[in-house]
C-alpha cells in the first residue's frame, strides 16, 4: 500500500501512467510488427512505419517531459511512502515513484527516514542469514555479517527496504510435494541521485548495495 507525499502527485502520477501505457500499446502491436518482420511491407512502407514508430515514441517523452516540467514547476514532491511487513512488524518508508521526477527536498525525506528502516533491519538481524550481492563475483551472493552492512550503512545515504514472504512446492524423492517456505527482508544502500540509482551507468556517483536477511542461500 501507498500512498503520496503530496496528494497532487496522485494526479500527475495518472497522467503519466496513461501516456505510458498509450506507448506501450503502439509499441506491441504485433500484427505490424510481423508484417515488418516478414518483409510483408515494400521498403518506403517499412521506413515509413518505423518513422511512425519514432514519431509516436517522441510525441510520448515531450509528453512526459511536460508534465514533470510541471511536477517541479509547482514543487509537488515526487515522494510516495510504502509499508513493509514482515513477522507482524510494519514500518513505513518513502521512496521516489518511478512515475515522478525529484523535487528540492525530496532527497531529504529520504534521509531522513533511515532509523526507522535501520531499527526495523536490527531487529530481524538475530534471526537470519545475512548476505551482500556483489555482481563481480561469480557466485553474486557473498556471506556477510551485520558490521559490514553498518559500515555500509554509515557510509551511504538512504535505505529502500522489501520483504518477501512465500510458500512454494518442492519433489521430494519419494514423488510426493512438501512445501517449502522462503523469508527475506532486502536493503539498498543507496547514494546520489535517486533518479538514478538503478541505472549502471550511474556508478559511482549514484547507486546502491545489497544485503539480504534470508532462510536459504540465494540464486547465483
Amino acid at each position: 500500500m501507498t500512498r503520496f507525499h503530496d496528494e497532487r502527485a496522485t494526479v500527475i502520477a495518472a497522467q503519466i501512467d496513461q501516456i505510458n501505457a498509450i506507448g506501450w500499446e503502439g509499441a506491441c502491436d504485433m500484427a505490424l510488427q510481423q508484417h515488418v518482420a516478414k518483409s510483408e511491407l515494400s521498403p518506403v512502407e517499412t521506413v515509413l512505419r518505423f518513422d511512425m514508430f519514432r514519431k509516436r515514441a517522441q510525441d510520448m517523452a515531450d509528453k512526459r517531459q511536460a508534465i514533470w516540467a510541471e511536477q517541479i514547476s509547482q514543487g509537488i514532491s515526487g515522494i510516495e511512502w510504502y509499508t513493509v511487513e514482515y513477522g507482524g512488524m510494519t514500518v513505513e518508508l518513502p521512496r521516489l515513484c518511478e512515475e515522478l521526477m525529484l523535487v528540492p527536498g525530496d532527497k531529504e525525506i529520504l534521509m531522513q527516514s533511515n532509523s526507522v528502516a535501520f531499527g526495523f533491519l536490527a531487529h530481524w538481524n538475530m534471526v537470519f542469514k545475512l548476505w551482500h550481492y556483489d555482481r563481480e563475483t561469480e557466485s553474486r551472493w557473498l556471506s556477510s555479517r551485520w558490521s559490514q552492512f553498518y559500515a555500509e550503512y554509515m557510509s551511504r545515504e538512504w535505505l529502500e527496504l522489501w520483504a518477501e514472504d512465500e510458500v512454494y512446492q518442492i519433489l521430494l524423492p519419494d514423488g510426493t510435494f512438501q512445501d517449502k517456505p522462503t523469508f527475506a527482508i532486502n536493503a539498498c544502500c543507496c547514494w546520489g541521485n535517486p533518479e538514478a540509482i538503478h541505472r549502471t551507468t550511474a556508478y559511482s556517483d549514484s547507486g546502491s548495495s545489497w544485503f539480504q536477511w534470508n532462510n536459504f542461500t540465494p540464486w547465483r
